[in-house]
């Protein structure tokens, strides 16, 4: 369908194809054209095709205009032989009422009929303002070095979102600016490392040959999550990461290891977690700050409520006694429409003080935004009124050390200018990021070649090797919640005479990344708000056991 003819001419998308159009063919030769330089999108005039698919909480609707269109594009890009870098990875702020661009590294190509032009595709997502959903999609276009470019051709048909879920396909008009790109070496420096530094893949199917007798369908199973909700998942054994398609409704998408996912509450740990102990780390006692004391907003009630009790979320302050009853309760209210002022409050004042802290557990994702107000304040008093925790600890002693792609070093913040990072939602990962936190948590042990830069009680304890400290029962009796992470013991599942606990990191509208205690992991990310994974804990025991 995406001819020469078909993008040169302009002719209208008005339904989405398979994503093979998208991706080079058999055959395809490297580019003879270089793009370098700016991409311009006319993303004011549109007539895409637009399907609705699901929208639970009514989001869309006339006083909400523009979830059927694309925010404005212009962003530069460089050529790396078969790869097209962006230099700007997102999500990117604008003034649209609903998306966000995250983009990720594309590819350039020649095919034989295409008559002296090169092809180009980026696939790139979706974000929705304020929250973590991921809509991903691909966008592909000709061009010829002296700045010549066709129509763009772009769709999003798949995505991680449990609430809101649609089609949408288009041609756009586009102008492309070639010419040096400042920071060029940089950018292309960042992404390099980053591809060379990516675990070793296999298809999830070679679980079987590697490991006689294991079965790779426990993985990923369909008697768990519907293939139809299922967007990626993978299992990492002795430093391979076994991963599967990423199939969507109009075929396999094809720039899998780019695919955009969302974190939501596996943030919760990845960045509320590991700051907390990054910083207890650096400033000895941190976590035993009162929140009160360095939080204005929480004047009233939290005087020995301590940073550590706002990340496992038992400060005392609650209004239904339900683990989940405030969050489901608070969807789409004041905490998550807010920026920082609103949020701030929310969190101190909302809820009435009705026990001590640290004796009851009441899931709240403005808890786990209050340990990150109060980290900033404990760091800034160290280091001056510049310092993140975000940026200076985990972006620097973690995230940076195990090569996270790009966009991992971008969460989402609040759209003031205190910037506050969300820490209990908001970041980007691609597969190969979940695989090496995963490693990072379970075969590394929380240690970078000689480094431990994590305070290592409290990481010892999300894994319950500290007695006096397992963290308050959460869902059932055998899971406990610690420190940002669950941890569950399965041993009752799998017939162990002694606890064997697997560390969860669990996201908003079913997605698990579960770290087993015999150094393998599995993860998933979906969006049909199915949280099942003991098929693939059974599996992994048979692989290698996990009892004592």
């Amino acid at each position: 369908m995406l001819t020469p003819d078909f993008l040169i001419a302009g002719t209208v998308v008005d339904a989405p194809l398979d994503y093979a159009e998208y991706a080079p063919r058999a055959g395809a030769r490297p580019a003879s054209n270089v793009f370098t330089g700016r991409l311009r999108l006319d993303t004011g005039v549109q007539q895409n095709y637009f399907s609705l698919q699901h929208d639970s909480l009514e989001l869309v609707s006339p006083a909400r205009p523009g979830v059927d269109t694309l925010p404005s594009f212009s962003f530069e890009f460089v050529q790396d032989g078969s790869h097209l870098v962006p230099v700007v990875r997102g999500p990117v702020i604008n003034e649209h009422n609903w998306w966000e661009f995250v983009l990720g590294t594309g590819a350039v190509w020649d095919e034989d009929n295409d008559r002296g032009w090169s092809r180009a595709a980026i696939p790139f997502a979706l974000m929705e303002r304020r929250e973590n959903c991921l809509h991903n999609g691909v966008l592909t276009f000709l061009f010829r070095d002296g700045g010549e470019v066709s129509m763009v051709a772009f769709q999003v048909v798949s995505q991680t979102c449990n609430y809101l879920q649609f089609e949408m396909a288009g041609l756009l008009a586009a102008q492309y600016e070639p010419g040096a790109v400042a920071n060029a070496a940089v950018v292309l420096s960042r992404a390099r490392a980053h591809r060379s530094s990516r675990l070793p893949v296999r298809s999830i199917a070679a679980l079987g040959a590697d490991f006689p007798g294991a079965s790779p369908d426990a993985f990923g199973s369909v008697e768990e999550i519907d293939p139809g909700d299922m967007t990626a998942y993978g299992v990492l054994i002795d430093g391979t990461h076994y991963v599967s398609g990423c199939n969507t409704r109009y075929g396999h998408y094809p720039y899998c290891d780019e695919l955009a996912l969302p974190s939501y509450s596996t943030a919760k740990s990845i960045v509320g977690g590991f700051s907390l102990m990054l910083l207890e780390a650096a400033l000895p006692g941190a976590a035993a700050t009162p929140i009160g004391s360095v939080v204005p907003a929480c004047s009233h009630g939290w005087h020995d409520v301590t940073i550590e009790h706002a990340l496992d979320m038992t400060t005392g302050h609650f209004g239904s006694r339900e683990l989940h009853g405030d969050e489901d309760a608070a969807v789409n209210g004041a905490f998550f429409l807010s920026d920082h002022a609103g949020r701030i409050d929310f969190a101190c004042n909302h809820f009435p003080r009705q026990t001590d802290p640290g004796t009851h557990l009441s899931y709240h994702t403005w808890d786990t935004y209050l340990a990150g107000v109060a980290m900033n304040a404990v760091l800034r008093l160290e280091r001056g009124n510049d310092a993140d925790f975000f940026d200076d600890l985990l972006l620097a002693e973690v995230f940076e050390p195990l090569q996270l792609s790009v966009g991992a070093a971008n969460t989402r913040r609040t759209y003031d200018a205190e910037r506050q990072p969300y820490t209990g939602y908001g970041l980007v990962l691609q597969r190969d990021d979940i695989a090496k936190i995963a490693r990072f948590i379970g075969p590394m042990d929380g240690r970078i070649g000689n480094s431990e830069p994590l305070y290592r009680p409290m990481f010892d304890a999300i894994k319950q090797r500290v007695p006096t400290d397992p963290g308050l029962v959460a869902e059932l009796e055998n899971i406990r919640y610690n420190n940002g992470f669950r941890s569950f013991d399965v041993s009752s599942y799998l017939g162990c005479t002694n606890p064997a606990w697997v560390v969860v990191l669990s996201g908003f509208g079913g997605i698990i990344v579960a770290v087993m205690p015999n150094d393998t992991a599995y993860y998933y990310v979906s969006d049909g708000g199915a949280f099942r994974y003991l098929s693939a804990v059974r599996e992994s025991h048979r692989i290698r056991p996990m009892c004592d």
